[in-house]
């Protein structure tokens, strides 16, 4: 990782119109403009999730205005998912929207079609009523689940407020039994999000929490989730262009392991200077592996050493919460083949990626 040299890299590039080769990486700032202006082509992206499935919390906590705001969470989630799907690229996967508060189809999933998607959220009523029966949601999410083939994320609103029991056994016997990684989208208070977190966490290795305000202020919590840049292309993204982020190269990590060396410390006490200097910046950190050993072993494995350079930023830096956004894809999206010891130590890194001037 060389932060110093991507720093000078990624202003010259603004001054000289990206005359200058920055490193190839997975973890791109894909903006709205990247996708509209065919800057980066569907072509040139991954999928890592076969199917997408939104279950929209319309109980009538969601009258509440999101923080900061003076604008309704339901109306705050219907808006974003209206924009994201405006620009949102065809990479193949199915796509389905259901309400469960009360459970209602308003999308089936089926192959991502971007009018009928429009549609669909224009019928999301603009104001929430009555409770929050997660559990029965969960129940009725196992008939749409069952006929799906390959990995499902599942991208589930809550407040952290139920009725009509615990959903957490349903979560597990569903995250036991299909390929799924659920994306928790919470508005818990503070005291319920610590333990909401955990639940969700214990799930298995690709399931998680996100603030609500964050999934809302990172369009990357949709498309990370969904897709990532191919690492063996090299694409030049407005983040270069325009001088929005820095690159910095990988970390890389011994087999099994998930410790930072002194340089790797050092080089992310450069990108903290970097972040404490630009306020709105913010920094995608995606977690990878080689390919031995099992697929949930690997996202867990990948998944910690993203949270090593993330607690580090937050512990040792300061760098608040909601400026990073992670990711972990275990042995997804290889740099080079796992085929020698070398090229696996290649592929076993955290990449990292600054957007959001």
């Amino acid at each position: 990782m060389r932060t110093k040299l991507n720093v000078r890299n990624a202003v010259l590039a603004g001054i000289v119109g990206s005359a200058i080769a920055l490193p190839s990486l997975a973890v791109e700032v894909v903006t709205q403009e990247d996708l509209v202006k065919g800057v980066i082509k569907k072509e040139q992206l991954v999928r890592v999730a076969d199917n997408a499935v939104f279950l929209l919390d319309t109980s009538s906590s969601m009258n509440e205005d999101l923080e900061g705001t003076e604008t309704p969470k339901i109306q705050a989630v219907t808006n974003e998912l209206k924009r994201r799907n405006s620009y949102f690229p065809d990479v193949g996967l199915n796509m389905g929207l259901y309400t469960y508060t009360t459970w209602k189809q308003i999308a089936p999933v089926v192959p991502y079609d971007r009018a009928k998607i429009a549609a669909a959220l224009d019928t999301v009523p603009a104001k929430g009523s009555g409770p929050t029966p997660l559990k029965f949601g969960l129940e009725k999410l196992e008939d749409v689940l069952k006929p799906l083939s390959g990995r499902t994320a599942v991208f589930l609103f809550s407040d952290g407020e139920y009725t009509g029991g615990s959903p957490a056994q349903v979560a597990k016997r569903l995250a036991s039994t299909y390929n799924v990684c659920f994306y928790v989208i919470s508005t818990a208070t503070p005291k319920k999000t610590t333990t909401l977190k955990e639940d969700v966490a214990s799930l298995n290795a690709c399931s998680r929490l996100i603030p609500l305000a964050d999934f809302i202020n990172h369009p990357d919590y949709t498309s990370g989730a969904l897709f990532d840049v191919k690492v063996t292309e090299h694409v030049v993204t407005t983040t270069d262009k325009k001088i929005v982020g820095l690159k910095v190269d990988d970390i890389n990590f011994a087999h099994n392991e998930t410790e930072l060396s002194a340089k790797d410390k050092s080089e992310l006490d450069e990108l903290a200077v970097y972040l404490k200097a630009n306020p709105k910046a913010y920094a995608v950190i995606a977690g990878y592996t080689d390919n031995s050993g099992s697929r949930d072993h690997n996202e867990g494995l990948s998944r910690s050493r993203a949270e090593m350079v993330a607690d580090y930023l937050k512990t040792k830096e300061g760098i608040n919460d909601s400026r990073l956004v992670l990711f972990w894809y275990g042995p997804d999206n290889p740099l080079v083949a796992n085929d020698t010891p070398d090229n696996m130590a290649k592929n076993r890194r955290v990449e990292i990626n600054v957007g959001g001037l």
